[in-house]
């Protein structure tokens, strides 16, 4: 995860705490009737669930972004390791055939001395 979606995760779980910290002391100190206190809670709660619900929407595209972009690198990658290692085997292939020749014709040539 990069920096800059860390910082905003630990800036969104601050002014969360902040907001419901806020909210236990508004309505522990209001002198509002409950009915009254009820009401300007669920509008506070319906306002901020809307705020926080747009930056968590904006920001998830960001991270969708930032996702396609490593996938992109990773596959990238891996496509380059797999040429590599195809070449490797190839190369090891082509030993085991000629070590195989080898000894084959060796054999051979032991047979028909005896």
């Amino acid at each position: 995860m990069c920096n800059k979606c860390k910082c905003a995760g630990a800036g969104l779980a601050a002014f969360l705490l902040g907001a419901v910290v806020g909210a236990a002391a508004g309505v522990l100190f209001a002198p509002a009737k409950g009915e009254v206190t009820r009401r300007k809670l669920k509008r506070w709660a319906d306002d901020t669930y809307e705020d926080k619900k747009e930056y968590v929407l904006e920001h998830a595209g960001e991270l969708k972004e930032n996702l396609k972009e490593r996938a992109g690198e990773v596959r990238e990658k891996l496509a380059e390791q797999a040429g590599v290692v195809r070449e490797k085997l190839e190369e090891g292939k082509n030993k085991v055939i000629k070590e195989f020749n080898r000894r084959k014709e060796e054999l051979a040539d032991k047979f028909k001395k005896d």
